[in-house]
């Protein structure tokens, strides 16, 4: 057998393709060891957990692990289990990404995955393919009746029971709401003939009676005869088991199981847990699970993770022992953890410096102190080092692999606001308060801090919660009914536009600051009605500081005169519709405004004048009259068509060597085109740009002043000429018909900065004269007021080249098209959309999110600002949030290469004595022992209940404490 090592593994696997400035060689090199040292614990283990923390490149880790089991099994097989459908899109986009023939990582994995959405398609995908791709979720999706017809016929049939048995059996399940079927002739899950079930039907009959003992139908047959299918839970369950047991016989084995977001399985008890324990029980030999927070709110959370282990062809007998033993050993450290922070919180400042030297010389702590309090540190610190080094570490290393951003407390900042409500702003917080202390003297049973998280969280939240809504039953006879009244009427009279909620305040007041900033915000926010009162909030406060800008323009100018509405059922224009009109409307010449212009960019090399300027125009006009065009486009002058005989004219005359210059075959090839005037660059008719057709010919011509229009040189896109270079021919036309109609979008705030700077021009801004604001236009991009814009715009283009066609197509057609500045999570958008629109550089500046956002995708590339707007009790959801903007080529990142200070911000509003600062700390002391359980050093000093904060402790005892889990071992301790 190979060594296995890194020159070994890059023999065939190429992470380091990707290695630039935004993915560092270092971080490079740590994934391949994680590979490395996975595929050493596979030796020994059945299953092992990258735990890396978020945004560390876990994906990356695991189809490195894929690629070398591939390699040295080539005929293996590999199921993924992703968190849900869109992480599924994510999972067989990176696999294409490895084998991108631009970069290839691995090329092994080209043509040979498959996603499958349903229970059946995963079977068909593991059939057919080497690598199946499937969400978790389908273990938990709806069972039909036809299903359950079937496998209850399917078990009546195996039993050999007579026809009035089997018909009495489904008389009393379901009531006789479904019927017997003939299984050899009614495929399973609509999809598998008899031909294909039936070589598996003995089999899972047997497991189904074998492992689900008394919930199994031969359990139920035996003890409850007829009766007992009438008991429709139990049934559905036994049925739901027999499913499971059939799937698991179809799909093949698996050589490897990789488990994304694996905490998604740690309640045992769930529909999916069970499916996927049910189905996957021995047909796999190695389990590979992806998790930042192996446990999240206990440490018992990993003997679930552990449990699915021992489904592993390769587990072993003992290895649920193996895992209490593990958890035994938890439960010792933690001890001995709580005691050594005791004993520190009453150590005074002479027993923290003794012991900190003595720390120093005799790292292993072999000394006995004289000094009893002294000697109390020492021997806590003693046991707690040595639980680590001889059960602890070497525990969990058996199992896990993490590496931490060691840098992360460097980086990131959280801002703390403890926000209060002013005057009558605080008559709601009063009442509620008295309600819920009504409610605890009255000893009702209502889950209290769920009132309270609404009331902090919104008004809205709080008006559609349980407890105040209207369908709520009356509460027994007291003052808290009385005071949720109260309570409700004041709450209702509080509507969205007039604000005064604390929080909500707060957090569209940072929004729209970090927007004023050209800075993205993340907020996440756990209550839909919250969700959407902060994107009213932030959209209708962002247009009220568009009319401000627009009032530099037009000082006395009202909402109405600025922006398109409805009046008396009719559309009715404003300055900003009217003028963005125009510059779309080929009749305009503010057409060629935002057009790229190829004598500029494409033809660049080619010089035109003279008498050579007149033989372009006589040739342009002669194309002109070739062309068949709609009725407006033939008695008005088309800019579009202007344009593209112009251009055509200029590259036909180069073809024929009439012209010189340098021009790319290819872009001689489209310019030529027949087809070029009539459809443009694209040779194509799509819904991006203007096409000629018609049966008219074109009654205007081509004039001097026209042509030199299109000729200029200077204009938006010759200044982006070379990241233009990187778009492919055909998706270039939309590119730049999308990137215009962004410019022009109502919340853009482009017009009005553009006719702020043509007004300081001399421009008659009341009636825009088309050629004169052009000119304008046309010089913008270099001036101060433009050359953001024109920035803006190049980092737009500078993301879309690294991004894949299918995927830059969808950016143009939904992110850069909607230009809208807010987005939320609860209009049935995909997350995967979503993701695509907030990475680049253009709107949504905001994202308001809620919990299917905060994992498993990366929303990184262009934000740097968390707001976590609800908190939550868990501190893992925290970390997970924050890991979206977290990662390897973050913002965060590239801008911290050029200004070290550089910073990520998580913003934590709460409500000065509200729930809000109970549940911070609760999430604080619960991060504390998880963090330092997982790798982190110990920060006592954060976290004492002392009311004087505590010491730290020394940094190189806080070191030695501390668990590593990397891939590769390093040695805490000091030579002693």
């Amino acid at each position: 057998m190979e060594r296995r090592e890194r020159n070994w593994l890059r023999s065939f696997l190429h992470l380091n393709a990707r290695a630039d400035s935004t993915v560092p060689l270092r971080d490079i090199e740590r994934q391949e060891n994680t590979v490395l040292r996975a595929l050493e614990l596979f030796d020994d283990q059945p299953g092992v957990v990258l735990a890396d923390e978020v945004g560390m490149g876990k994906t990356y880790e695991a189809l490195g692990v894929l690629a070398a089991r591939l390699h040295v099994l080539p005929d293996a097989r590999a199921l993924i289990l992703t968190p849900g459908p869109d992480l599924n899109t994510k999972w067989s986009k990176e696999l294409r990404a490895f084998c991108d023939t631009s970069h290839p990582m691995y090329r092994g994995f080209a043509g040979q995955s498959k996603a499958a959405s349903t229970l059946a398609e995963l079977v068909v995908a593991a059939r057919e393919t080497r690598i199946a791709i499937a969400p978790v979720n389908i273990f938990a999706g709806s069972r039909s009746l036809a299903d359950q017809a079937w496998l209850l016929s399917l078990w009546a049939d195996a039993q050999g029971l007579a026809g009035n048995q089997v018909a009495a059996i489904f008389r009393r399940y379901r009531e006789g709401a479904v019927a017997r079927v003939d299984v050899e002739q009614q495929a399973f899950l609509d999809t598998f003939e008899w031909s294909v079930i039936r070589p598996h039907v003995r089999e899972a009959l047997r497991r189904h009676k074998q492992r689900a003992g008394e919930g199994s139908l031969d359990a139920l047959w035996k003890s409850e005869e007829y009766d007992g299918f009438a008991n429709q839970r139990w049934v559905d369950d036994a049925l739901m088991d027999l499913r499971f047991r059939l799937v698991g016989q179809l799909i093949p084995d698996f050589d490897l199981l990789i488990v994304d977001e694996a905490h998604k399985l740690k309640n045992v008890d769930s529909v999916r847990a069970t499916g996927v324990r049910t189905v996957f029980e021995g047909r796999f030999d190695k389990a590979l699970f992806l998790t930042a927070t192996p446990f999240q709110l206990s440490v018992d959370e990993l003997k679930q993770v552990l449990s699915l282990f021992a489904l592993a062809r390769s587990a072993p007998d003992d290895l649920m022992e193996q895992a209490q033993r593990l958890l035994d050993d938890v439960g010792d450290y933690k001890q001995a953890y709580n005691e050594l922070e005791r004993v520190w919180s009453q150590a005074d400042e002479a027993v923290i410096s003794d012991f900190g030297a003595l720390f120093s010389r005799d790292p292993q702590l072999m000394e006995e102190p004289a000094d009893a309090s002294l000697r109390a540190v020492v021997l806590c610190a003693r046991r707690l080092l040595s639980l680590k080094a001889e059960r602890i570490e070497p525990g969990f290393r058996r199992w896990m692999i993490r590496s931490l951003r060691e840098d992360k407390r460097v980086y990131r900042r959280s801002h703390r606001s403890r926000l209060r409500a002013q005057g009558g702003e605080g008559v709601p917080f009063m009442l509620y308060e008295r309600f819920i202390a009504e409610l605890f003297r009255e000893k009702s049973r209502t889950h209290k801090a769920a009132v309270q998280i609404n009331m902090v969280s919104s008004y809205g939240a709080a008006r559609e919660g349980a407890l105040l809504s209207s369908e709520r039953q009356a509460l027994p006879d007291g003052d808290a009914e009385a005071y949720r009244g109260l309570l409700r009427s004041v709450v209702g009279e509080l509507r969205v536009e007039q604000g005064g909620h604390p929080k909500v305040d707060h957090v569209v007041r940072d929004a729209l600051e970090a927007v004023a900033r050209d800075e993205k915000t993340l907020i996440f926010c756990a209550r839909i009605e919250t969700l959407r009162e902060l994107k009213r909030r932030i959209e209708a406060e962002w247009e009220n500081l568009l009319l401000e800008r627009w009032r530099k323009v037009f000082p006395a100018a009202s909402h109405g005169d600025i922006f398109e509405h409805e009046l008396d059922g009719k559309r009715v224009d404003g300055h900003h519709s009217r003028l963005r009109d125009r510059f779309g409307r080929a009749q305009d010449a503010l057409y060629l405004a935002l057009r790229e212009r190829y004598t500029g960019t494409l033809l660049e090399s080619v010089v035109v004048e003279g008498a050579h300027l007149e033989r372009v125009i006589e040739r342009a006009n002669g194309l002109l009259r070739q062309q068949r065009v709609s009725k407006t486009q033939a008695e008005r002058m088309d800019w579009s068509l202007v344009k593209r005989c112009v251009e055509q004219a200029v590259a036909l005359f180069v073809r024929d060597g009439v012209l010189a210059g340098d021009v790319d075959p290819e872009v001689l090839r489209r310019l030529t085109d027949a087809r070029f005037v009539a459809l443009g660059f694209d040779l194509v008719a799509d819904d991006v740009e203007d096409s000629a057709e018609g049966d008219r010919t074109p009654s205007w011509s081509i004039d001097a002043g026209a042509a030199a229009l299109v000729l200029r040189r200077e204009h938006l896109w010759s200044y982006l000429k070379a990241p233009l270079l990187e778009v492919p021919p055909e998706l270039r036309i939309r590119t730049v018909e999308r990137l215009a109609s962004y410019l022009v979008a109502r919340n853009v705030p482009f017009l009005p900065e553009l006719l702020t700077f043509a007004k300081e021009q001399g421009v008659d801004v009341e009636a825009v004269e088309s050629r004169a604001l052009l000119s304008v236009v046309d010089r913008f991009w270099t001036t101060p007021r433009g050359r953001p814009w024109f920035e803006l715009l190049k980092r737009f283009l500078s993301y879309a080249g690294k991004l894949d066609e299918e995927r830059r197509r969808e950016v143009l057609d939904d992110a850069v098209r909607a230009g809208a500045l807010v987005r939320h999570t609860v209009e049935g958008e995909s997350r995967e959309r979503l993701r695509e629109a907030f990475n680049t550089p253009l709107y949504p500046m905001v994202l308001v999110a809620n919990e299917v956002m905060q994992e498993g995708l990366d929303l990184h590339h262009h934000c740097r600002r968390v707001v976590h707007h609800d908190l939550a009790w868990n501190p893992a959801q925290l970390e997970q949030r924050v890991g979206r903007v977290d990662r390897l080529g973050s913002l965060v990142q590239r801008l911290r290469a050029r200004q070290p200070d550089t910073t990520l911000d998580v913003q934590l509003p709460l409500i000065a004595n509200t729930i809000d600062e109970r549940l911070e700390r609760t999430v604080r002391l619960r991060e504390r022992w998880l963090e330092f359980l997982l790798g982190a050093a110990p920060r006592i000093e954060e976290y004492g209940l002392a009311d004087d904060p505590l010491k730290p402790l020394p940094d190189a005892f806080a070191q030695a404490l501390r668990v590593e889990l990397g891939p590769v071992a390093k040695a805490r301790l000091p030579d002693g």
